[in-house]
């Protein structure tokens, strides 16, 4: 481990290879490797969600003045979103697939997973990973030990099972190396999409329930980027 100068054009794999390769408990599913320039388009996602976000509330708090009885939960809602939104660091994390690299390396062949490195880049590797998480909405968000062969629902159900306002359709999760798969690709038949130590389950709101924020296009793709933030927060953790 250390901070390594980088010549010009300069791979991902070879920087490792500088480094002397990975100890026998690491993790390289798990890798985080971060990045300036994506922190950067990251914050400016942000504030573009942010942005759109306040012209919701406005035309939001406009509709429910002319509402009988006005529905302040909704309002109150898409404000707290916004806090949330407001506080979210912007990670700057690549995802890579650094298994596949390693091994495409090992066999001397050339890799197009490799990364060509910039300045400032960073390279986490962990140790094994023995936990799946479960958070969103359920009733008791946590890590479970990982058990070959234990399917989605039942990690779900160890947490206590969906809440209410869980919306248990488009429940998707986060991989250990940031990668996102979502309900359509349970269906693979293959299993690859079993869940694995380091998976992140998560359970979104359904926001059908919170009316009328629904008709708000951008509420649930800000729900999905709180939700891929707070796991990336806890990644990153580490360092």
């Amino acid at each position: 481990p250390g901070v390594y100068p980088i010549a010009r054009g300069e791979q991902l794999s070879k920087v490792i290879e500088r480094a002397g390769g990975l100890t026998d408990i690491s993790f390289p599913r798990g890798a985080i490797f971060l990045r300036e320039e994506l922190r950067d388009r990251e914050r400016l996602q942000l504030e573009e969600l942010s942005r759109r976000l306040e012209t919701d509330l406005a035309t939001l708090s406009l509709q429910l003045a002319q509402e009988e009885g006005g529905k302040i939960q909704s309002l109150e809602f898409v404000r707290e979103l916004g806090e949330q939104l407001r506080a979210v660091e912007p990670v700057g994390r690549l995802v890579i697939n650094l298994p596949s690299l390693l091994e495409q390396t090992r066999q001397g062949r050339r890799s197009d997973l490799d990364v060509t490195m910039e300045d400032g880049d960073r390279l986490y590797i962990p140790a094994q990973i023995q936990e799946v998480t479960v958070t969103g909405e359920v009733f008791y968000p946590t890590s479970h030990l990982y058990q070959k062969g234990m399917d989605r629902t039942k990690y779900v159900e160890l947490s206590g099972g969906i809440t209410r306002r869980a919306d248990e359709k488009h429940i998707y999760v986060v991989r250990a190396d940031g990668s996102v798969e979502t309900g359509s690709s349970w269906f693979d038949v293959s299993g690859k999409n079993d869940i694995q130590p380091g998976d992140t389950i998560v359970v979104p709101l359904n926001v059908d329930l919170v009316r009328p924020i629904a008709r708000f296009a951008s509420i649930s793709k800000i729900i999905f980027q709180l939700a891929a933030a707070a796991v990336g927060a806890k990644a990153i953790g580490v360092f």
